[in-house]
């Protein structure tokens, strides 16, 4: 669905037209095997659901829309169930365009029931020059129920070259365990935002980033297999904390591609599995 915004145009050209897209889906368990419990899809979202081996369920969302620039809007729903395990990943990086006016939004609600397990696990977003960007997750986890979130971020396509001298990026986390607030992280760059990139307490340069949390009860046991995986690629800066059952990193590199193979090796050791398909096409 694209809704029609007017504006006043005195060179008569069309109205501008505003990507919007709702995307929910909830899995649950049954006889062993996590099977859908619901799908909803409205507008450009959309999501598909592949054959695997395992028990897990895999979705892999869509925006049809190609990108998002100012006006648009995303939501993004996903729920494991009691002993369900969900794993939800993108067809591809998304990727935000300049924005005339106004910025993209992407909304993410992330729940995990007892005994459930949900794999958060988007490819990366990019950001051009003029893009203006606003993400938001809220994540609910039962107890004893187990999130994995990782988010990552180009400024710039680092293959070509590309700066971004003028843009805004917001990044706002809030993860409740057992409806209590565990972790809160707000991240926001705005103007000159290579500049901003090349400050040594900022990326030190870099121009690609993410940031990871593992909620479970045994986060502390992963730290030094998660910093193993750190010092086999130098071309990664990272940090790797763990607490109170949260292990948390944050990864910075100058490219994209060198971010991309640290993240795959970190993810698979955390997850004891390989990665979607959709990561390794």
């Amino acid at each position: 669905m694209f809704d029609v915004i007017s504006r006043s145009d005195p060179g008569g050209l069309p109205p501008l037209q505003r990507l919007r897209g709702r995307m929910e889906i909830s899995a649950k368990l049954v006889a062993g095997h996590t099977r859908l419990d619901r799908l909803y899809q409205e507008g450009s979202a959309k999501a598909r659901l592949p054959k695997t081996p395992g028990t897990a369920l895999e979705a892999i969302l869509i925006n049809t829309g190609g990108g998002m620039t100012g006006g648009d809007r995303l939501h993004v729903g996903v729920a494991a169930g009691a002993g369900a395990h969900l794993v939800a990943t993108s067809q591809a990086a998304e990727k935000i365009y300049r924005s005339p006016q106004g910025e993209a939004l992407m909304e993410t609600r992330l729940e995990v029931g007892a005994g459930g397990r949900l794999d958060w696990l988007p490819q990366e977003t990019i950001l051009f020059q003029g893009g203006r960007f606003g993400r938001r997750l809220e994540a609910d986890v039962a107890a004893d129920g187990a999130l994995l979130i990782v988010e990552s971020t180009i400024f710039g396509r680092t293959a070509r070259g590309e700066e971004v001298t003028d843009g805004q990026f917001a990044d706002r986390w809030r993860v409740r365990r057992a409806g209590r607030l565990v972790f809160a992280d707000t991240t926001r760059l705005d103007g000159d935002i290579a500049t901003l990139l090349d400050r040594p307490a900022v990326a030190g340069g870099g121009r690609a980033v993410a940031a990871l949390l593992h909620v479970t009860g045994d986060a502390e046991e992963r730290l030094d297999a998660v910093r193993a995986v750190l010092e086999h690629h130098p071309a990664v800066e990272g940090g790797v904390s763990a607490w109170n059952g949260l292990l948390h990193a944050r990864l910075v590199a100058r490219t994209g591609i060198a971010l991309r193979a640290a993240l795959i090796e970190l993810l698979q050791v955390l997850r004891g599995q390989p990665m979607p398909r959709a990561w390794l096409c």
